[in-house]
């Protein structure tokens, strides 16, 4: 399983909304408006990164896809009440 983190801006709110329904289908979770993060298997990845380009206008939309290591999530830090508890879920699998 590949952890990941996709953080991005589509101006067009019906390609914004598909691609987020998108998302959660793949089953990824919502943390901020427009972040999502999970584990999914390596050919979901390979389906997630090939759907991609047909939710964006490439001269004005952008998306950002970060593969998240286990010594990375031990690291990271997040301040104020977030908006589901996978960060916290996440983090006491890796520390375990």
């Amino acid at each position: 399983m590949i952890r990941v983190l996709i953080v991005y801006d589509i101006g067009d709110n019906v390609k914004r909304k598909r691609f987020a329904d998108y998302l959660k289908s793949k089953g990824l979770s919502r943390i901020q408006r427009s972040v999502f993060i999970g584990r999914v298997t390596g050919s979901t990845f390979k389906d997630i990164l090939r759907a991609i380009p047909r939710y964006l206008d490439p001269g004005r939309d952008i998306v950002h896809v970060f593969p998240i290591t286990d010594y990375t999530l031990k690291y990271m830090r997040y301040y104020g009440k977030p908006f589901t508890n996978i960060i916290r879920e996440e983090k006491a699998l890796v520390m375990v």
